[in-house]
This record gives structure tokens, C-alpha cells and sequence, in this order.
């Protein structure tokens, strides 16, 4: 095999190599972002990419606002959130402290 032969296989398999490490995943992961953000309806306990926690009250085309807390809402971008929370994904409630009296 010549050189010129040899670089082409080579070039060939770095492409290969790239396209199966690199640009496969990413539109996977884009692929079930989209998904995600199709099957969002109002009530959905949802994740934000900065981590918050919340309820959809309400859509607006691309915004999305988020109850965090009760009485708290905040808008945000459907590209925003990050995942759905199933309840066995919940963070845990803080037990109350017991209090040991003499």
C-alpha cells in the first residue's frame, strides 16, 4: 500500500472515529432534549439545569413559569429545564428534629 493509500484510510478512520465519539452523542442528546421539552404539560414536576426544583403553572410559546415555592414563581426558557422528577427522584423533606427532653 502507498502512502497516499495509507493517509486516506487513516484520515477515513479519524472521521469514523469523531463522527461515533463526538457528533452521535450529541444528537442523541439533543434528540431526547427535544422529546422532553414536547411531552411537558402543566403539573409536571421538572428539574432546572441550575438545579432548581418546580411545578409548570403555566406556558407562554417558550417560557415556561415554575412554582418553586409555594407562592414563588419564576419564568424561565423551556430550554431550561433539564429533566422530569419522578417521585422516587425527589429530594428528601428534612425530618424534624427530635427533641430530647429531660
Amino acid at each position: 500500500m502507498n502512502t497516499g493509500a495509507a493517509q486516506l484510510v487513516f484520515l477515513a478512520l479519524l472521521v469514523a472515529f469523531f463522527y461515533f465519539m463526538i457528533i452521535r452523542p450529541q444528537r442523541n442528546r439533543l434528540r431526547s432534549q427535544q422529546q422532553l421539552q414536547a411531552s411537558l404539560q402543566l403539573g409536571d414536576e421538572v428539574m432546572t439545569f441550575a438545579g432548581f426544583f418546580g411545578t409548570i403553572r403555566r406556558f407562554d410559546g417558550d417560557v415556561v413559569t415554575l412554582e418553586i415555592a409555594p407562592g414563588v414563581e419564576a419564568r424561565l426558557t423551556r430550554r431550561a429545564i433539564s429533566g422530569k422528577v419522578t417521585p422516587e427522584e425527589k429530594p428528601d423533606e428534612p425530618d424534624e428534629p427530635e427533641i430530647n427532653e429531660p
